[in-house]
């Protein structure tokens, strides 16, 4: 009996270890640190890291999807942390991802957080040789942002505070006060004032129907005027015809004129060119005659000897 409860205990503490193996296999795949797992480093400038521990998660979305290795101060990089994580493979980091430091409110412990700006990146690869692993660009936590967010704020309540300090100058206090002084008395005399704004519109009214009746009566004017200037402008288009009328007679009568002169002249023409002729024998003829008169005595006793020709005698 003793060397059978011998093997029975053996045997259970081997299923025991069994166990125990296999749960801790589970647990390290799980973690992200087994053999397959993908490793990152994540330099931290900005962020604090408080509450960050060795085999602390590493989520995505919400999953955990690895574990924080270890972590140092850089040695390259003066005030930097190096954060060493194991990434379970299937996890899509890409170039776009970024990590970020979370941290639980009551219990104080943080958390890698990896966010991927855009789905549409290529993986991560490792870019420089110096390197161990690629490397994950850190992100802006979201206590950065609200940090961010109250500084921005308290500058704008600043500002805020110090224009409200300028708008309530002892100036503008003073200027205030007397506006509100002024309103004050302007709704004292507020009955009055509107007794006073009744009769100004009564007389805007009066006048307002004067005006109306002035209209009607100008432009019953106007309609006469137009009446009359109408028959007048008939008037004038008969008037304007019978003108044109007696223009075009004129140029008929121009035109025979002009046809008649033009004959006139055509036949004067050859009556003028005989005329020339004959005033020019005429002309001819009392030269003749003229430089015959010039010498009486030649004509009464004839040439002289000298100018008698062969066979002339003398008288």
């Amino acid at each position: 009996m003793e060397p059978e409860a011998k093997y029975t205990v053996v045997g259970g503490a081997v299923l025991v270890l069994l166990v125990l193996v296999a749960a801790a296999f589970y647990w390290l795949r799980s973690s992200g640190q087994g053999a397959d797992a993908h490793r990152y480093i994540i330099y931290f400038e900005r962020q604090s890291l408080e509450g960050l521990e060795p085999r602390s998660y590493v989520t995505m979305r919400g999953v955990r999807v690895g574990a924080v290795n270890r972590f140092r101060f850089s040695v390259s990089k003066p005030g930097v942390v190096e954060v060493f994580v194991a990434v379970d493979p299937t996890t899509p980091v890409l170039e776009s991802t970024r990590a970020t430091i979370d941290r639980h409110l009551v219990t104080g412990l943080a958390t890698v957080r990896l966010e991927n700006l855009t789905e549409f990146s290529p993986p991560l690869r490792k870019t420089q040789d110096i390197e161990d692993a690629p490397v994950i660009a850190e992100g802006e936590s979201t206590l950065e942002q609200v940090s961010s967010t109250l500084a921005q704020l308290a500058k704008r309540v600043d500002d805020t505070m110090q224009r409200l300090n300028t708008v309530l100058s002892p100036e503008n206090t003073a200027a205030l006060a007397e506006l509100l002084d002024n309103t004050r008395r302007v709704s004292q005399h507020a009955d009055t004032t509107l007794a006073k704004a009744d009769a100004a519109l009564g007389s805007i009214g009066a006048a307002a129907n004067e005006v109306r009746g002035l209209a009607n009566s100008l432009a019953g004017d106007v309609r006469t005027l137009a009446a009359r200037y109408d028959t007048l402008g008939a008037d004038a288009s008969v008037s304007v015809r019978e003108l044109g009328e007696a223009t075009r007679r004129i140029s008929a009568d121009a035109e025979q004129l002009s046809k008649r002169a033009d004959a006139l002249l055509a036949t004067g023409d050859a009556e003028l060119r005989t005329t020339a002729q004959a005033l020019r024998a005429a002309a001819d003829s009392v030269g003749a005659a003229a430089g015959r008169l010039r010498d009486p005595r030649q004509i009464i006793y004839g040439p002289p000897e000298a100018g008698l020709g062969p066979g002339e005698g003398g008288r």
